[in-house]
C-alpha cells in the first residue's frame, strides 16, 4: 500500500523494520541527519531534504505582501519563492542537496515548530543557528525591510541564506560596519572583518559556500564562521565546506555545543581540492509543493494493558483528559497491548462532541492485563497500518504512548515510526520497581530483531515527539494535554507548573503565578487536574493581584470558572478583557475530605513567548560533549537579562540538583553573551540515568529583546525592553554511563575519525540575525550505539561461556 502522504511508501512492517534497521546499522556517532523541528521534516536518500513551512496569512485568501500592494501572497506566489530556495540550495551544495516535499501551512500553523517561517511584515530576518532538529527552533524570514519589500527572488535567496544557519550550523561571512568585535560574541559579525564572496556574505550577488582558498590570505581571515570553526590557531580550517565535511566533535570547542548535524551527502568530499560548479540543472528533479490547508491530526493512543489496575487507572484519566482538550480537527483512534481480542479497540473517530464520548466508552472498556506482555511492535503495526489508510497529505500523525516510566521498547519500534514520519509521545507513569524496569528492558530486547532497545526518552526524541513521566493520575493529565499542545503546536506558553499531594481533609493547596497584559499574554488558562472521585471534595478560589477573591458563585465580566467533574479538571480563563489582570494572581484549592490522590495546576497563556529546554551532550552519541542544560526564551525574537533558574528531578521526582542559576553571559558552557539562550553545566553533577528538569524564567522588567547579527546594509536593531513576565518548562532527559560529563564516567569514548575524502576527486558534480541555538540531532546514534551495544554483549556472553 502506498502512504497518502507523497514520497513516503506503505511497505509492510517487515519492510519498514528491514530497511530502517539497515540505516541503523550504517550510522556512525556523528551521522545527525535524521531528527528533525517537524515530524515531516526529514532526509531522503542522502541527498533529497523534506522541510516543513508556515506563512502568517491565509494563502486562500491571500493578502497582498507587506510594502508592496501589486503582490497577492497567493499560492503561486508561494511556489516562485520555493523553487528560488530550491535553486539556491541545490548550486550552493553542488547539487549534493536538493529540495524534495515541501509541506506547506498557512496562518502560521505549527507556530515555530516548522523549518521555514515566512511573515508577512517588514524586520530583519533570522535562522536559530544548527536549529534542525530541535523543537522550537526555526528561521524567520520576513517579506520585507526597512520598508522596502523583497522581490521574489530577493526572499528566496534570504531563505537560503537562513537556512544556512538553521540546517548547516553556519555563521556570516560579511562585515557589520560599526560593530566592535566582542570576544564573548565571536559568531557576530564586526567592523573588523573580511567579508567573503559567497552566500553567506551577499547571497543576491554569490551563490557558493566558502572553500579553504577564500581563507588562504592569513590577513583576511577574520569572519563569524571562522572565529567560530577554525580548527587551527592560524585562523584556518573554518571554511563552510571544511566545516560541512568533518563531524562535529571534530568542530573547536566554542562551537561543539551547539550540536551541529553532519550530513551524509557530504561524506568524502576534500574540501582542498573541491571544484565549484554550481550547478542548476536538476534542481526541482525531486521538488514538490504540498500545501496542507486543513490538515487533520491523526492521534492513536496505544495502551500498555500491562500496568497493575490502579496504575492503569491513572493512565486511562489521562487518555480521557488528552481526548476531552483535543480540538475538532483531531482524529483519534485506541489500540491496546495485550490485545482485547479485537483491535483496534476504536478505530479512527473525529474529536468531536459525539465522537468524545464513543472514545470515552472505548476507553473505560479497557482492563488491566497483568499476565500478559506489552509489545510495542505489535501496537504499532497496527497504529502504523490506521494511519496509512487514513492520512491525507501533510495531515501530522502522533502516537501517545500511555504506559509506566520503567517501559522500554524495541529500537524498531523506534525506527519504524521515525521512517513513517510518526512522532512518538511516551506518557510514563512512576511507581514501577527495579524488578519490573529489568523485566521490561529484557523483554523489549527479546522482542527486537537486533536484541536493542531504547528507553521512553530516547523514543520521543528520535520521533519528534514529547516525553513526560508522571506520578499520579492528576499529574498524567496535565502532562498528556501538554503533550498534545507541544505536538499539534498550538500557541500556548507555560507560565507555571506546580502540584500537590492529595490533600488531608481540611487541607488547603496554593500557588502563584504572574500575569502580563493581554498585548503579550493573551487569554491565559489555569487548568487544575484531579481524580475524578475527588470532584465533589474540592473548592477553589483566585485572588487577583488587587486582593479580590473570586470562586465561580462571583466570577467577574473577563474570568470563567468551570468544573469538568467527569474529567477531573477545574478550569479558570482569564480574558484579554479581565479588569486589573497584570500583575501576581494566586490559586487556592481545599479539600473537604482526604483526597485520593494528588492535585497537579497548570498555567498557560495564548502566547508564542515561550521558555524552551533541553539537555545537550551526557549521551554516547555525542563524544567530548558534557552535560549542559539549555533554555532559550524566545517568540520571534530572544530575550536576555531574565533571571532563569532550574531543579533537576530523578525519575521518582526527588530533586537531586536545586535552585540552578542558568547563565547568558558568554562564560562556558553558555555559547554567546545576551542571546537570550540560558546555560547551566551539569558536568559531574548526575550519575547515570533518567531526569527531568523544571527550569523557571522571571522577568521584573530588566529583560529586553536581544539584537543579535545584522543586515550588511542595516542597522543594529534597538533591544526594547520587555514588560514583567514568567515562564516555565519542563524537559526530560538520559544520561549513560561512561558518557563525558556523566558522574561515576572514567573516561571519554574516542572520537569518531574523519571521513576520508575520496582520493582524486575534483567533486565537479542581507545577511541576517543569527540565533546560536541548534542541538546535535544525532538520534538516530542513539539505535547505532544500542544495536552495536547488543552485539557486544552477545559475544562477552560466548566469551564468558566458552
Amino acid at each position: 500500500m502506498k502512504s497518502k502522504t507523497p514520497g513516503l511508501q506503505r511497505p509492510t512492517l517487515k519492510r519498514v523494520v528491514a530497511a530502517a534497521l539497515a540505516a541503523t546499522l550504517a550510522i556512525q556517532p556523528y551521522m545527525a541527519a535524521q531528527a528533525a523541528n517537524h515530524p515531516l521534516t526529514a532526509v531522503r536518500d542522502v541527498n533529497i531534504i523534506d522541510y516543513v513551512v508556515n506563512v502568517d496569512w491565509d494563502y486562500d485568501s491571500p493578502p497582498t505582501q507587506q510594502d508592496n500592494p501589486g503582490q497577492l501572497l497567493d499560492r503561486a506566489y508561494i511556489t516562485q519563492v520555493i523553487r528560488t530556495v530550491a535553486r539556491s540550495k541545490f548550486t550552493a551544495t553542488e547539487g549534493r542537496h536538493r529540495l524534495g516535499n515541501v509541506f506547506i501551512y498557512k496562518n502560521g500553523q505549527f507556530g515555530n515548530n516548522v523549518d521555514i517561517r515566512m511573515i508577512n511584515k517588514s524586520d530583519r530576518s533570522a535562522a536559530n543557528i544548527s536549529g534542525w532538529g530541535t523543537r522550537g527552533q526555526t528561521s524567520y524570514n520576513y517579506l520585507a525591510y526597512s520598508g522596502a519589500f523583497e522581490s521574489v527572488d530577493a526572499l528566496g535567496k534570504v531563505i537560503n541564506h537562513e537556512l544556512g544557519h538553521y540546517t548547516y550550523g553556519l555563521y556570516d561571512e560579511y562585515v557589520e560596519a560599526g560593530a566592535a568585535l566582542k570576544p564573548s560574541d565571536p559568531g557576530s559579525p564586526s567592523g573588523e572583518d573580511t567579508p567573503k564572496n559567497t552566500a553567506m556574505n551577499n547571497h543576491l550577488e554569490f551563490v557558493s559556500l566558502s572553500t579553504p582558498a577564500d581563507y588562504t590570505n592569513p590577513a583576511e581571515r577574520k569572519t563569524a564562521q571562522a572565529r567560530m570553526m577554525a580548527t587551527q590557531s592560524d585562523g584556518t580550517g573554518g571554511s563552510a565546506w571544511e566545516m560541512l565535511t568533518r563531524p562535529p566533535e571534530q568542530d573547536p570547542e566554542v562551537a561543539r555545543g551547539q550540536g551541529r548535524t553532519f550530513f551524509e551527502a557530504f561524506r568524502g568530499v576534500d574540501p582542498k581540492t573541491l571544484n565549484l560548479t554550481r550547478p542548476t540543472t536538476g534542481f526541482d528533479a525531486d521538488l514538490k509543493l504540498i500545501f496542507a490547508p486543513a490538515p487533520v491530526f491523526r492521534d492513536v493512543i496505544v495502551v500498555d494493558r500491562t500496568l497493575p489496575a490502579a496504575r492503569l487507572a491513572d493512565l486511562m484519566q489521562a487518555a480521557k483528559t488528552l481526548i476531552g482538550q483535543a480540538a475538532a480537527n483531531t482524529q483519534f483512534a485506541i489500540v491496546a497491548s495485550p490485545a482485547t481480542g479485537s483491535e483496534p479497540v476504536a478505530a479512527f473517530t473525529t474529536a468531536d462532541a459525539a465522537g468524545k464520548q464513543t472514545l470515552t466508552a472505548a476507553l473505560d472498556a479497557i482492563q488491566a492485563d497483568t499476565t500478559g506482555a506489552f509489545n510495542a511492535l505489535t501496537a504499532f503495526t497496527k497504529a502504523y497500518e490506521l494511519i496509512g489508510a487514513a492520512r491525507q497529505a501533510g495531515d501530522p500523525a502522533t502516537l501517545h504512548l500511555l504506559t509506566g516510566s520503567e517501559a522500554q521498547v524495541p529500537a524498531e519500534a523506534a525506527s519504524t515510526a521515525k521512517t513513517a514520519r510518526i512522532a512518538v509521545s511516551p506518557l510514563g507513569l512512576t511507581g514501577g520497581s527495579a524488578e519490573a524496569r529489568a523485566i521490561r528492558a529484557k523483554t523489549a530486547v527479546l522482542q527486537s530483531k537486533a536484541g536493542a532497545s531504547v528507553n521512553l526518552t530516547q523514543l520521543a526524541q528520535l520521533t519528534g515527539g514529547a516525553y513526560n513521566s508522571a506520578r499520579n493520575g492528576a499529574e498524567a493529565a496535565k502532562d498528556v494535554t501538554r503533550a498534545l499542545n507541544e505536538v499539534h503546536a498550538k500557541a500556548v506558553a507555560s507560565v507555571r507548573l506546580d502540584g500537590s499531594d492529595a490533600l488531608a481533609a481540611n487541607g488547603s493547596f496554593s500557588t502563584q503565578f504572574r500575569i502580563a497584559s493581554a498585548a503579550l499574554d493573551g487569554a491565559v488558562d489555569v487548568e487544575s487536574y484531579f481524580d475524578p472521585a475527588d470532584a465533589k471534595k474540592l473548592s477553589f478560589s483566585l485572588t487577583a493581584p488587587n486582593g479580590r477573591v473570586f470562586t465561580p458563585a462571583n466570577a467577574p465580566a473577563g474570568i470563567d470558572m468551570e468544573l469538568d467533574a467527569a474529567e477531573g479538571v477545574f478550569l479558570v480563563t482569564i480574558g484579554t478583557e479581565a479588569s486589573g489582570r497584570n500583575g501576581v494572581w494566586t490559586l487556592k484549592a481545599t479539600s473537604n475530605a482526604a483526597m485520593v490522590d494528588g492535585l497537579s495546576v497548570d498555567v498557560s497563556s495564548a502566547s508564542r513567548l515561550a521558555l524552551n529546554g533541553e539537555v545537550t551532550g551526557g549521551v554516547l552519541a555525542t563524544v567530548n560533549t558534557a552535560p549542559t542544560l539549555r533554555a532559550t526564551l524566545a517568540s520571534d525574537k530572544r530575550i536576555k537579562g531574565a533571571t532563569v533558574r532550574a531543579t533537576v528531578y530523578n525519575e521518582d521526582g526527588q530533586a537531586v540538583l536545586e535552585n540552578l542559576v542558568m547563565r547568558d553571559d558568554g562564560a562556558a558552557p553558555d555559547l554567546r553573551a545576551g542571546d537570550g539562550e540560558y546555560a547551566v553545566s551539569l558536568k559531574d553533577k548526575l550519575k547515570a540515568g533518567e531526569y527531568y528538569a523544571i527550569v523557571e524564567a522571571n522577568n521584573d522588567g530588566a529583560a529586553v529583546i536581544a539584537s543579535l547579527g545584522a543586515l550588511v546594509k542595516g542597522a543594529r536593531a534597538e533591544e526594547t525592553p520587555v514588560e514583567a513576565f514568567q515562564r516555565e518548562a519542563e524537559l526530560s532527559f538520559t544520561l549513560e554511563a561512561t558518557a563525558t560529563g556523566v558522574l561515576g564516567t572514567g573516561g571519554a569514548p574516542t572520537p569518531p575519525p574523519t571521513p576520508t575524502p575520496t582520493p582524486g576527486s575534483d567533486d565537479s558534480g542581507g545577511g541576517c540575525t543569527v540565533n546560536p541555538d541548534g542541538r546535535d540531532a544525532s538520534l538516530l546514534a542513539l539505535l547505532g550505539l544500542a544495536l552495536a551495544g547488543a552485539a557486544l554483549r552477545r559475544r562477552l556472553r560466548k566469551v564468558d561461556r566458552g
